[in-house]
């Protein structure tokens, strides 16, 4: 065990203000409003009038992107489990460490579509979307010029990749309407959702590209993004010469604060104060050891046992403190589509060039979870003799580098699928599998289920035309 430590030590600390871009109601600055109001869903089309009306509207959607994808921390009430955490526990980044069925299930590969933890995840996600899409639309309408309208806009596409990567095929896309009625969404594909994803991207590379300087964060936010929904389509040069121009130092991250639960930076609440995920370390004898593989892209210290009582509580130093950011979109990820074009074209010499040009450039963390500590040195550079002879350990050496740069940023379910349905791999030899936390005397006794990704819950089946009203399918492949 390394540096062990205590929870109490993460919660006394001090109230920081920080300048972040949070959620809030159009009419108030109530950051928790959002939380407690009887209609959260949705912002609706009628709030959003006129250009005045813009500043809170871009607050809101990049508020509600926010919790969608990193979650939010209520005290024990009103948790939000992030995209980031929840496919982090479905894959072998993250394992549970504490009591809760509904993410037990989640970890064990085997989540009922009647789960309430996951349909939290999948409401706050579909509201995100629901958010960055009519606030991109009303940008068009009265700014149609500002870089703040190829942000959202690049966000709500972020949505559409994250849905076709998270959960089965299937999703549906309902949107509201002026009077707050909806118009139903049948269910849609991993790929229909994908190419309305690269639709908006080319949408939001457009308006920046316009802006000239002032659109720069957006236009690389976009370029990352379509680039990784192309990867998903399984177009890998298309998606490296998108990148091409992305500045290796590149960094667009979530930001967080202390100033309200809904603004805390979820993994770290999770984690650090209660225990409840800890960092897998060769989970299910298939997963990556991020724990033994000590890396600087992600460094942990042992924290004792987690909330059960019996599991090895592992932490992230990536995410040490309630404002510490969640990344999004980083140069070092262009670098690592460049890496994986090379690899697919049989160039081995570029390959490792862009392996190389990732660690380089991929943040480095502290080894003591110190939020001022001095991060630690970048990962020494690959050599040709560190590139396996075969394509599969060449394939092996790319995600486990792709994994340890994007680790708990929502990249890794989307690889493990494409690993099988893009990479011939056997599921079994992709996913944890056999006896679930054999070790654990509260939890031994069953094994990993055959999940390779979320379900669509139940509740959905509200949907008029969610027919049938569950998944497509529930395979890897996003088709």
């Amino acid at each position: 065990m390394t540096n062990p430590m205590h929870f109490s030590r993460y919660a006394g600390h001090a109230s920081m203000l920080t300048a972040l871009v949070c959620a809030m109601s159009l009419a108030a600055c109530n950051t928790d409003k959002l939380l407690t109001a009887p209609t959260p869903d949705v912002v609706l089309p009628k709030d959003i009038t006129g250009p005045g009306a813009l500043p809170s509207a871009y607050a809101s959607a990049v508020g509600d992107f926010g919790l969608a994808y990193a979650g939010g921390y209520g005290n024990g009430l009103d948790n939000n489990e992030g995209l980031a955490q929840m496919t982090g526990l479905l894959s072998d980044e993250l394992l549970n460490s504490e009591t809760f069925t509904t993410r037990i299930e989640v970890d064990r590969r085997a989540t009922n579509a009647l789960n309430g933890t996951t349909l939290q995840t999948f409401q706050d996600a579909q509201r995100a979307r629901a958010t960055t899409d009519l606030v991109a639309s009303r940008f068009r309408q009265f700014l149609p010029a500002d870089p703040r309208g190829a942000e959202v806009q690049a966000l709500a596409a972020f949505m559409y990749v994250m849905f076709a990567e998270s959960y089965c095929n299937g999703v549906p896309t309902s949107t509201v309407n002026d009077d707050g009625s909806f118009t139903y969404s049948p269910p849609q594909t991993g790929t229909q959702l994908l190419t309305i994803a690269v639709a908006k991207f080319d949408s939001a590379i457009t308006t920046a590209t316009a802006a000239g300087a002032s659109g720069a964060t957006a236009l690389n936010l976009a370029r990352i993004g379509k680039a990784r929904a192309l990867l998903d389509l399984n177009q890998p040069a298309n998606a490296a010469a998108v990148v091409a121009a992305v500045p290796s130092s590149y960094n667009y991250s979530i930001e967080h604060s202390e100033n309200s639960g809904r603004q805390n930076n979820a993994i770290f609440t999770f984690n650090y104060l209660e225990g409840r995920f800890t960092v897998a370390d060769a989970e299910g004898t298939n997963g990556i050891p991020f724990v033994s593989l000590n890396d600087p892209r992600n460094p942990v210290v042992d924290n004792g046992t987690g909330f059960d009582g019996s599991t090895e509580q592992f932490l992230p130093t990536k995410y040490p403190e309630r404002k510490a950011p969640t990344p999004l979109a980083i140069g070092a990820e262009a670098r690592l589509i460049e890496a994986e074009a090379a690899l697919k074209a049989g160039n081995l010499a570029n390959f490792l060039i862009g392996l190389n040009a990732a660690r380089a450039n991929a943040p480095t963390y502290t080894s003591d979870a110190n939020p001022a500590g001095q991060p630690r040195a970048k990962p020494a550079p690959l050599t040709l003799a560190d590139v396996p002879a075969t394509a599969t350990g060449q394939q092996d050496l790319l995600f486990r580098e792709r994994a340890l740069a994007l680790f708990l940023t929502n990249h890794r379910l989307g690889d493990m699928r494409r690993l099988i349905w893009q990479y011939s791999r056997p599921s079994e030899t992709v996913f944890p599998t056999g006896p679930y936390q054999a070790s654990n005397p509260d939890k031994s006794g069953t094994n990993y289920g055959t999940d390779v990704n979320l379900p669509i819950p139940q509740e959905e089946s509200n949907n008029p035309a969610f027919k049938p009203a569950a998944c497509t399918n529930r395979a890897a492949g996003i088709i």
